[in-house]
């Protein structure tokens, strides 16, 4: 008879902690949710961060040079079509609340950068000194996905790498050069994407070769649960252009579950990063 009320106060006890995580929980997630996107020509845009170029000076054209040859083995097949949305990440249900750390590998030391010519390979390496990223870059193609019942073609983004979108520009061509990586699963490799800001330094190796960007603008774009149109201006970011770029395409938030949103990082060769500068300043 005597166990009966320590069963009581136990109960009582369990079920006050239970509320008070509940209500916990609730504070937290409502303090931590993201902002609602306003639907802008950027797309479903969050947070935007990026310097209005004045006249920017032209950046030469480069010397035509024939694509690259890309083994068979990574090239999806020719009868896929090429997906025209952003990489869709998603993580397990199972998979248990990352924490995030202040730790940050150090990378090698800053590079020379060498004059902008044409590469005739793919990207091999990718550093941003400013998050101290430094890691390998690999072809990166694309599946046909049952999604519902309807086949979709999707992004295959490598573990333990960026991947190079294989339908977008090779450095120095004066087109978009796009990478994709994870930033809270698979190598976590694109972590600190989200800190970069105009101004900071990014390296893209082919090889030995080295070719220097400058941040110049940043986007976070609402994804999930997006209409296709939505979805569709965002994936603009990832389309060919007539200019010299690099563009970064990650997930966001970090905590789990995340990945509700993109973000893109958008980086200019340095000429084009001066050309920005009040005459006054530089």
């Amino acid at each position: 008879m005597k166990k009966i009320p320590f069963l009581s106060q136990s109960m009582i006890f369990l079920g006050i902690t239970l509320i008070l995580v509940g209500i916990g929980w609730g504070v937290w997630s409502r303090l931590h949710r993201p902002p609602e996107p306003q639907i802008t020509e950027a797309g479903a845009v969050v947070l935007a961060v990026t310097v209005a170029p004045p006249t920017p000076t032209p950046i030469p054209a480069a010397e035509p040079s024939p694509p690259p040859t890309i083994p068979p083995t990574v090239a999806p097949s020719d009868a896929a079509p090429t997906p025209d949305l952003l990489p869709a990440w998603t993580v397990p249900p199972d998979t248990p609340t990352p924490h995030p750390t202040a730790f940050r590998p150090t990378p090698t030391a800053t590079p020379s950068p060498t004059p902008w010519l044409p590469a005739e390979q793919p990207p091999t390496r990718i550093v941003a000194p400013a998050i101290g990223l430094d890691a390998p870059v690999v072809p990166m193609g694309w599946a046909m996905v049952d999604r519902d019942g309807v086949m979709k073609a999707e992004w295959e983004v490598p573990a333990n790498a960026a991947g190079w979108h294989m339908n977008s520009a090779l450095p120095g061509h004066g087109g978009n050069v796009v990478l994709s990586g994870h930033h809270n699963i698979k190598g976590k490799v694109f972590r600190y994407v989200v800190d970069l800001n105009p101004g900071d330094e990014i390296f893209l190796y082919v090889g030995d070769t080295v070719y220097p960007y400058i941040v110049t603008e940043k986007y976070i774009l609402k994804e999930a649960g997006m209409p296709l149109h939505v979805r569709r201006k965002n994936a603009q970011w990832i389309m060919p252009t007539d200019d010299e770029r690099l563009t970064l395409v990650t997930c966001w938030p970090y905590e789990w579950p995340g990945n509700s949103h993109r973000v893109i990082v958008v980086a200019h060769p340095p000429e084009y990063w001066q050309s920005l500068i009040p005459p006054g300043s530089r």
